[in-house]
């Protein structure tokens, strides 16, 4: 009997023990790492490299890898080595998901980086916030992830929607185009660009109107009938949100149409864009970016791409070098935090100066937003690099673009 009672009793103190184990993983997700000083840090880059964002999703895994190998070279994060796993989220919110919870629960990574898809990033930032996980956005850059779905968890580095549509409508105002047309994808990052570049259009220019919108799913393969749809609305510019795989496809389309001999056409052609489309890239329409290699001039600008042609054989993406500064970010905010748990890291990286590939940036208290620029330029030959890039660059602070304070706070009360 008194056996039995001793075996009851440890039974009990296995089963306390365990169920608080699961309840301080459910509470802090990656802080379990945390706790343990010593061993790798382990991170997670959750990006999509299949399908139509695969341009910007190889990029990503590149630039980050070397990030990591860089760290890791020079002693690593608090002297411990980064261990960096990669999943592939495929553009698809529940599998980003479930890749999310894994990383965090199962992996127990002290932070995430990625994906393309922005509704796939919507969905994460959730997982982040309920497992308090820092979670870094680079590529993905709805409005949404720093306004109404905003949480102190999460960071952005490129530009968002509002800043990329609003940095474009400053860009364009003085061109003579009346007339405008949109053609944007069909989800959440496509409708708020295009609506940001709509709103300070006519801000900047009353006397413009839209007279077409069209909104092509992601990962659309014929264009056709929304580009006769565009040219029978008779518009005298057309607004571009398209990107990747699909700005290649709708450009090549387009060119058979003869659309750029009777629009005028500005679109997201960055780097990834214009190399694949080579000589078919469609010389003298405008191009925005967000990190355009060629039109930074920085001194951490030039070792990299440098260190980039060396390791890939090819230029560095907008979307290798804003995954690169977000990777070096998370670890100069580890490095000032002095550890990897998650509610030291975010207090260290509000209002943190960091000196991005791009510049001097910083983390905006209020959003986590980081104040960089909005690149646009006139595509243009470039025999040197070997596939067109751009000339007459122009770059509008983040400053002059994203949402004040007041219209922050507005939707992220909402």
């Amino acid at each position: 009997m008194k056996l039995r009672k001793q075996t009851f009793l440890l039974v009990v103190v296995v089963l306390i023990g365990l169920l608080g184990s699961a309840c301080n993983r459910g509470a802090v997700g990656g802080g379990e790492q945390a706790a343990d000083e010593e061993g790798p840090i382990d991170v997670a880059l959750i990006t999509d490299s299949a399908g139509a964002t695969s341009l910007f999703g190889v990029s990503n895994i590149n630039a980050v890898k070397m990030a990591v190998d860089e760290l890791n070279a020079d002693g690593g994060v608090l002297d411990r080595e980064v261990n960096l796993l990669v999943r592939d989220s495929n553009s698809d919110p529940e599998l980003g998901v479930k890749l999310a919870r894994e990383a965090i629960l199962e992996d127990e990574v002290s932070a995430i980086f990625g994906p393309v898809s922005s509704a796939v990033a919507v969905a994460m930032t959730d997982v982040a916030e309920q497992n308090q996980t820092p979670i870094f956005f680079h590529t993905s850059n709805t409005q949404t992830l720093t306004a109404e779905n905003f949480h102190k968890y999460a960071f952005q580095v490129g530009p968002n929607t509002t800043m990329e549509g609003r940095g474009n409508a400053i860009a364009l105002q003085d061109e003579p185009y009346k007339r405008w047309a949109v053609i944007a994808p069909d989800y959440e990052f496509g409708h708020l660009q295009s609506e940001a570049f709509i709103t300070k259009m006519a801000e900047l220019n009353p006397d413009a109107e839209i007279v077409k919108k069209v909104y092509p799913a992601l990962g659309e393969k014929d264009f056709t009938s929304f580009i006769t749809s565009i040219l029978a609305a008779k518009p005298d510019a057309v607004y571009g949100a398209l990107f990747a795989g699909d700005l290649v496809t709708f450009t090549k389309q387009a060119q058979d149409l003869g659309f750029f001999d009777k629009v005028f056409f500005t679109s997201l052609y960055e780097t990834d864009s214009l190399s694949a489309l080579g000589n078919d890239a469609p010389l003298g329409v405008r191009g925005y970016s967000r990190a355009p290699f060629y039109a930074i001039d920085t001194p951490e600008i030039e070792p990299f791409i440098a260190e980039y042609r060396e390791r890939y054989d090819t230029y560095p993406s907008d979307w290798a070098i804003m995954a690169y500064d977000a990777v070096k970010l998370w670890a100069a905010g580890v490095e000032e935090a002095g550890t990897v748990e998650a509610d030291p890291l975010v207090d260290a990286l509000e209002g943190f100066e960091f000196t991005s590939l791009r510049g001097p940036v910083t983390i905006r208290e209020v959003d986590h937003q980081a104040s960089v620029p909005v690149y646009s330029g006139i595509v243009t030959e470039n025999k040197e690099v070997g596939f067109p890039t751009w000339t007459d660059i122009e770059s509008i602070p983040g400053e002059e673009v994203w949402l004040s304070e007041e219209e922050v706070t507005q939707l992220q009360g909402n």
